[in-house]
């Protein structure tokens, strides 16, 4: 009775707002704002969360197989809440003292957490976060289809490092589009979402081999390849093409500063389809400039030389002086 009261005192708000179907239903992530050069090349972004988002269509297969496998295998069976799964925890957590036995949570709840953070409570903030992601998870396989859950999931998923989304992640890791990840790179992002930081690539390479490695042997397990497919892909090496570029990085730095400062301006008196001023950090505006990157590009490398060329000439000429020293001896 004290349960049913416990969830009824949570299902109608007394810990903080539930957000309805509504809301719900009109959800929509955070995009960078891209500045391309003349000739089509992106020169630079402007964010909060560094974050692409993309298509359910144009994700590769094997990104969500390796998903599905890994974080949530009854996916297209529940609707929302995994009440096996949920049994399986309680009863090792509970009964067996099993730490290691995980949160049981499924991918739609794990989508109302990466949406709507968890709040603090200060007494039994737990039970209270996950009940409410348990309601929140049922509302949004109530107003969203299998594949634009999965869709939402892999726009938000937080990568580490400020980055956000299967896209973003697939370019900074692997200089490639989601839609182009190989079966062994899919599986080293998937790897991630487990612990993004301790299973860094770039940083850990050993643990997010071994990892990617565990995500192959759970695609396995659920048949989405065969036995052979698996044993090639697990002896495949990992190989990066790490490629993060931060706010101040990349060709043009002074015209993108200047740009960012009139674009800001202009965004205060330019409505979006919601009749809000744009915001040029989360509505992932595009933005054309009449720059060259090639020209560029060229422009900053003969700087850099001619540099370098009078850097050489003042040190002989001063032979490791300092300029204005000799004259106050």
């Amino acid at each position: 009775m004290a349960g049913l009261i416990f969830y009824l005192a949570i299902f109608l708000g007394v810990f903080g707002k539930i957000p309805s179907k509504k809301t719900l239903k009109s959800l929509q992530n955070n995009t960078a704002s891209e500045i391309y050069s003349s000739d089509n090349v992106l020169i630079g972004r402007y964010f909060i969360q560094d974050r692409t988002n993309v298509k359910y269509d144009a994700i590769a297969p094997s990104v969500i197989q390796a998903l599905v496998a890994t974080e949530d295998s009854r996916f297209y069976s529940h609707n929302g809440v995994d009440s096996r799964g949920l049994l399986r925890v309680l009863v090792k957590t509970l009964l067996f003292q099993d730490a290691s036995a995980g949160g049981g949570s499924t991918l739609s709840q794990q989508l109302a957490k990466n949406l709507f953070p968890r709040e603090h409570h200060f007494f039994f903030s737990t039970p209270i976060n996950k009940i409410k992601e348990m309601i929140m998870a049922v509302r949004l396989e109530s107003v969203y289809t299998k594949k634009e859950i999965l869709e939402l999931y892999l726009n938000t998923v937080p990568m580490g490092a400020n980055i956000f989304g299967i896209e973003r992640a697939s370019r900074v890791f692997f200089n490639k589009s989601s839609g182009k990840l190989k079966m062994e790179e899919a599986a080293v992002l998937i790897g991630m979402l487990k612990a993004n930081t301790y299973y860094n690539p770039a940083r850990y390479p050993q643990r997010a081999f071994d990892r990617r490695n565990l995500v192959i042997g759970q695609m396995l397990k659920l048949g989405y390849i065969s036995p052979e497919t698996a044993n090639w892909v697990q002896k495949q090496p990992l190989i990066l093409r790490y490629n993060i570029k931060r706010t101040g990085q990349g060709i043009a730095p002074y015209l993108r500063e200047y740009l960012r400062k009139q674009l800001v301006t202009w965004c205060e008196t330019h409505m979006n389809k919601d009749g809000n001023p744009y915001d040029l950090y989360t509505d992932g505006l595009r933005i054309y400039s009449t720059i060259d990157s090639r020209v560029q590009m060229a422009a900053e490398q003969a700087v850099r030389n001619q540099m370098a060329q009078l850097q050489r000439t003042f040190d002989r000429h001063w032979k490791g002086e300092i300029p204005g020293e000799t004259a106050l001896r």
